[in-house]
């Protein structure tokens, strides 16, 4: 934290389990930690979980006791932390959107977007959706989605020939190593919630990777982790993952269906090594382009302009 920062930026969160949203906040909570406006703090809904599976466990000073808007000088929102905010808002909001269906009709998430803050999106396929609806009350910046590129491990031997994500979608996982097995290729499924040093070992381990999204996401971290940890990655179409999953340039981006993202799967591992390696070589330079550092030199800007 910055010594000249005294103005409160608070968080809000409702925490039962790691996500991939709530990594992100918590990404963006350290970067509010380099500000020279402000300091982040953070207030946890009474049922959240708060033992050491929380990534802010053991922070200093601990999160507050009590949730008081109105004593912070910027509120740090995401998704449902809207339902917190007294209307009018106390405090300016920054608003971080994860997600296209903050834009779909019928979306809990939606009516929030006539409510004045700065928005930030993960991705441009995120903000080109929320910008269609005519809705958004303030500004909209972009700024796609960082990872710890520094803790992506690198295994010496790529010892699982396809590794298939599923966690989003296990039914769906099932059925391309069911088929990939009667093909006469093997894959290794993980369906469970794993401890992510665990999971990003696997990864590492991993030829190829099959990340297997929802079927709609604002972006999806685990396609990018894979290409950091240097596997070819096959990941189907979810929206949210087009600026970075190029179609057979930096992965295989197939249409969500069995037989595509079957037929994606055997492509990737019967590649030519020269082929493989072109396409490992500009995945990792894509993802040069969203570590951390950039994504807190972006926020801490848009800090500077509130």
């Amino acid at each position: 934290m910055h010594a000249t920062a005294e103005r409160v930026l608070l968080f809000h969160r409702d925490y039962r389990g790691l996500t991939g949203g709530h990594l992100k906040v918590r990404h963006y909570f350290s970067h509010a930690e380099h500000s020279a406006r402000f300091r982040p703090r953070i207030y946890f809904t009474p049922g959240s979980v708060r033992g050491p599976e929380n990534p802010w466990y053991g922070i200093s000073p601990p999160p507050l006791a009590a949730w008081r808007p109105a004593e912070a000088a910027l509120l740090f929102v995401a998704g449902l932390d809207w339902e917190a905010v007294p209307d009018p808002s106390p405090a300016p909001v920054v608003n971080l959107i994860q997600h296209v269906r903050h834009a779909h009709a019928g979306d809990a998430r939606r009516p929030f977007l006539a409510r004045p803050a700065v928005r930030i999106c993960v991705s441009q396929e995120v903000a080109d959706a929320i910008a269609e609806t005519g809705a958004v009350n303030g500004p909209i910046h972009v700024i796609p989605n960082g990872i710890d590129l520094e803790n992506i491990p690198s295994a010496p031997e790529r010892d699982i020939h396809i590794l298939i994500a599923g966690l989003k979608n296990p039914p769906f996982a099932a059925l391309v190593a069911a088929r990939l097995a009667d093909m006469g290729v093997t894959a290794e499924v993980t369906n469970a919630m794993l401890p992510r040093s665990e999971f990003l070992e696997r990864l590492s381990r991993a030829r190829v990777a099959v990340t297997l999204p929802n079927h709609e996401e604002g972006f999806y971290l685990p396609a990018l982790e894979a290409m950091a940890a240097g596997a070819i990655v096959v990941c189907p179409d979810c929206t949210g993952n087009r600026g970075f999953c190029r179609d057979r340039e930096t992965a295989f981006r197939p249409r969500y269906a069995l037989d595509d993202v079957v037929a994606a799967c055997i492509a990737a591992v019967t590649q030519a090594p020269g082929d493989a390696a072109t396409m490992r070589a500009a995945a990792v330079a894509e993802t040069r382009k969203h570590g951390l550092a950039a994504e807190r030199l972006a926020f801490l800007r848009i800090l500077d302009a509130v």
